[in-house]
């Protein structure tokens, strides 16, 4: 009876730290997944997160006036094609952060080829495509169980030809 009571406490034991060690570890991954931290060479330092302890990371939350068509709209009608663009055909993944306060910074991009593997693209390409991602103002910040919220979102840009298509 004794032995069963010892194996019984050892095993109610290692499941409440074993829990304790696991919620911690999954709360200090939540806190790193998308964070994208101030890099001085890069950011606009005047972005500012609201609460940078509270940052959600659910890009839903996070609304573009009119919705994606109108952003996807907005993004063709200032996208200044050129003619050396055309050898490029792929993908831009824009990253950043808006923050309560309804603004835009700490930008990351990735330029993708059609099998979604890293690429380059022509010059000045690159340039023009985050440029034009820095200037859609018409984002609205994360708001959830009824709190405002800094967060993180991502827009992607397929191109063909040069060219911005459609989803």
């Amino acid at each position: 009876m004794l032995r069963n009571n010892y194996y019984t406490y050892l095993i109610v034991t290692l499941l409440v730290f074993g829990c304790q060690n696991l919620k911690k570890v999954q709360k200090d991954y939540e806190n790193q997944i998308g964070d994208t931290p101030f890099d001085k060479t890069r950011d606009n330092p005047n972005f500012k997160f609201c609460d940078s302890t509270k940052v959600l990371h659910k890009r839903a939350y996070i609304r573009y006036s009119g919705g994606e068509k109108a952003l996807e709209e907005e993004l063709i009608k200032k996208y200044n094609f050129q003619p050396n663009y055309r050898t490029f055909s792929g993908y831009f993944i824009i990253h950043f952060a808006v923050n309560c306060n309804n603004k835009t910074g700490r930008f990351r991009m990735e330029i993708l080829d059609t099998n979604f593997r890293k690429t380059n693209c022509p010059e000045g390409l690159e340039s023009q495509i985050l440029s034009l991602a820095k200037s859609l103002e018409n984002w609205h910040h994360a708001f959830y169980r009824g709190k405002d919220y800094d967060g993180y979102r991502f827009i992607n840009i397929k191109m063909k030809n040069g060219k911005i298509v459609k989803s």
